[in-house]
This record gives structure tokens, sequence and C-alpha cells, in this order.
């Protein structure tokens, strides 16, 4: 029995400490400034040549662990922390903008690992929080915050998105490009926002 309880006492130690240090990790990476993020901190990911557009000029962090690992759980729940904690709208409109850019990267990567239906359901999360990135940033500009540097990422965010988007849709069946179809009408649509507010 002491042994047991001993037994769980480190694992929830041991869980509370990949947590704790995933939130700091996170958190860091969400509110330094663009200048100080590395060329080591992302990866360029391949253009979709199939479509003819030339590559957006951006820049997605590395997706970490997938939603088909044992651990992703943990992930989701230091997600949720950070947004419970996030009041800021803008840092907020930051922090759904970096769990869409992450998740469209794992979407693209679970889809050429074969695991197709997890994929577009990670990619479909991914545009929804493009979309909470844009109402975040909409109050954020209503309580008078500059966010023009904000919708000019945006602005590159979306297009790549879309660029991924129009990659994978060829690498899917027919059942699942009405769901990349949707996800594109996220992406674009973030994009006519945005700019949009940025010709006002």
């Amino acid at each position: 029995m002491f042994k047991k309880a001993v037994l769980i006492t480190a694992v929830l130690i041991f869980a509370f400490g990949i947590l704790a240090t995933s939130v700091l990790r996170t958190s860091a990476q969400t509110h330094q400034p663009e200048e100080q993020i590395t060329s080591e901190s992302y990866q360029i990911l391949p253009a979709a040549t199939e479509s003819g557009q030339t590559p957006a000029d951006y820049y997605l962090p590395y997706p970490g662990i997938l939603p088909d690992h044992f651990l992703y759980p943990i992930k989701m729940i230091r997600d949720r922390i950070l947004v419970f904690f996030t009041t800021d709208p803008l840092k907020k409109a930051e922090l759904f903008l970096l769990f869409a850019d992450k998740r469209i990267g794992a979407a693209k990567n679970l889809i050429e690992g074969g695991k197709k239906e997890l994929g577009v359901t990670t990619l479909t999360k991914a545009e929804k929080y493009l979309e909470k990135a844009v109402s975040q940033e909409k109050m954020a500009r209503e309580k008078g915050k500059d966010t023009i540097a904000f919708l000019e990422k945006m602005t590159k965010a979306s297009l790549k998105h879309e660029e991924l988007l129009l990659e994978i849709k060829e690498k899917v069946d027919e059942s699942a490009q009405t769901a990349v179809d949707d996800a594109l009408s996220y992406s674009r649509r973030a994009y006519e926002q945005v700019t949009e507010v940025l010709k006002e």
C-alpha cells in the first residue's frame, strides 16, 4: 500500500513537472519579440507546388508531440491553462495563432504518416484556432491596442495555412477533401478580414 502511494506520488510529481516546464516554455515562446526568435525554433515547410502559388514567407513552429502520442492530453491541458491565464486579448490572439500554426504542421505530419482521418480532424482544429486569433485581435483593437504588427503576421500565417491546405488536399481522398475545403474557407476568411483592417 505504501509503495503504491509513493509510486503514484512520484508519477504525479513527474507529470506536474513536465506540465509546468511545458507551460513555461510555451509562454516564453509566445511572448518573446520576433527578433529574438531564431531559425532553430522554426522550420520551413515545403511549398505547395501543385497549387502554383508562391510560397508564403512565413515559418511554422515545430508541432511537438502529435495527437496520436499518449502524452498529447497533457499538452491539451497545458494549452487550456495558458488560455485561462492569458487575459490580454492581443496576447491571447498570439497564443491562438501559435496553436493554429502548430496544429496545421501536426496535421501535415499525420497525413503524410498515413493517419489521414486524425490529420483532417487536426487541421480543422488549426483553422478554428486561426479564427479565434482573428476574433481576439478585434477585441484588442477595440480596446485601443496597436495590432498592426500582429495583423501583418496573421496575413502571412493565413497564406501559409492556405498553402499547406492546398498541398494536403492533394494527399487525401475525396471524402476528406470536403473537410479540407471547409478548413480552407477559415484561412481565406481570416486573410480577407485582416487585410481589410490593414487597408483602413
